[in-house]
């Protein structure tokens, strides 16, 4: 029944809380209000499919035998209760459709482990579909994790995930790990920056940007206006970085993307696609600001709409360290950082994508996209740590997630 979904999320049940608002869509209000007292801590579920709509599960010996004749359908040990018998009919369509296609789950594979989890604990798996709908125009930086399944769980106002993330569909995969690991009291946590709107830090580019750098409609345009050939892509894509947001409180721009990047022996290629960067910039308006005896492509370089009186600074690039230290500092919508915050990933067993984020700020800004949940869009801080599946079998595309967000007071 799993593939008639493209999200589903299980919830433990609390007779002291508040009756679910989709309860009482689903079954009316006072038979939602009897339901929840006598349902104690039992497991419910909500899923969406396709058409966009939640569904409410319930297990068959709880849901109302009238939920069950009407707009409800039996699958198993499941009751699920959609909007009307339309959607009732769609689901079940769907369900027939995949079904014949599915391949038999691998005892101890990871999508037996995932729905084993969402049997017993409050847990959530999604597609790829659900998440190009949550993410909204951040889908193509979050393609390592089209499809997923988490636990969760809730440590007093922080809410914890762990799980695994991959590339292809989970029952596709013949691995076998644990689908949990939470981290230990002894793991070393990611210090936070307050200031800082969302941060990211990565042993590779290719982790968030691999994706556009696939696309020819990315790949021509870097070529030929930039020189950026396939060799000169090929050293982007797998080299280390860390990126942050910073909001402006002045300027032209609300906020300003700050990149670094370490290049060490390969300026020459990059001051050729500096030069092409600058005769672009100086056609399309904006002017360089010599400030430094070395300005240019070669040292550091700032620029500022040419119509600005203020000239202010809206962008540009430092070289940081010394030669055979190499670091590429550049800004967007604000000046490049003039000292090093790169953190270092290569070390054995270190995270291959560490992100911080100040979700509530961002969604004040209008910087978050997508339809994310609302303890997400609420969150007053937001980290995860992103990692290979730890493994004895190849376990290519496949990644282990740890994170929590702390939720806000209620």
């Amino acid at each position: 029944m799993a593939e008639g979904f493209t999200l589903i999320q299980s919830f433990q049940g609390d007779p002291r809380r508040p009756v679910p608002a989709l309860w009482n869509a689903r079954l009316g209000v006072k038979p939602a209000r009897d339901l929840w007292k006598r349902q104690g801590g039992m497991l419910w579920w909500q899923a969406w499919s396709l058409d966009g709509e939640a569904y409410l599960l319930l297990p068959a010996t709880l849901a109302p035998s009238q939920a069950q004749r009407s707009i409800g359908k039996r699958y198993g040990s499941l009751v699920v209760i959609g909007t009307d018998q339309l959607h009732r009919e769609q689901l079940t369509q769907r369900i027939k459709a995949v079904t014949p296609q599915r391949p038999a789950l691998r005892e101890g594979g990871l999508f037996q482990s995932c729905l084993d989890s969402l049997s017993t604990r409050p847990s959530v798996y999604w597609t790829a579909d659900a998440l190009a709908s949550l993410s909204g125009a951040l889908a193509p930086l979050l393609q390592q994790g089209r499809e997923g399944c988490m636990q969760l769980r809730l440590q007093g106002r922080a809410l914890q995930w762990s799980g695994v993330i991959a590339q292809r569909p989970l029952r596709t995969s013949a691995v076998k790990a644990p689908l949990v690991r939470w981290p230990s009291d002894n793991d070393e946590a990611v210090a936070a920056e307050p200031s800082t709107l969302l941060r990211v830090d990565g042993s590779a580019l290719q982790l968030i940007f691999g994706t556009l750098m696939s696309r020819q409609i990315i790949q021509v345009p870097l070529e030929q206006n930039y020189g950026i050939n396939e060799a000169l892509r090929s050293r982007i894509s797998a080299s280390p970085f860390s990126l942050r947001l910073v909001a402006r409180p002045t300027g032209l721009y609300r906020a300003g993307l700050q990149l670094q990047i370490p290049v060490p022996k390969d300026q020459a290629s990059w001051f050729k696609v500096l030069t092409a960067v600058s005769e672009k910039l100086k056609r399309r308006g904006f002017s360089p600001l010599q400030r430094a005896d070395d300005s240019g492509p070669q040292g550091e370089q700032l620029w500022s709409k040419t119509d600005d009186p203020q000239a202010t600074i809206v962008g540009g690039w430092r070289w940081l360290g010394d030669n055979d230290q190499r670091l590429l500092s550049v800004g967007f919508g604000i000046e490049p950082e003039g000292t090093p915050f790169i953190r270092n990933l290569a070390v054995p067993d270190a995270a291959s994508l560490v992100v911080q984020a100040d979700p509530l700020t961002l969604a004040g800004m209008d910087l978050l996209s997508g339809r994310w949940p609302k303890p997400m869009t609420k969150a007053s801080t937001l980290t995860f740590e992103v990692k290979p599946l730890e493994t004895r079998q190849p376990a290519k595309g496949l990644w282990r997630l740890v994170g929590q967000l702390t939720l806000p007071q209620s």
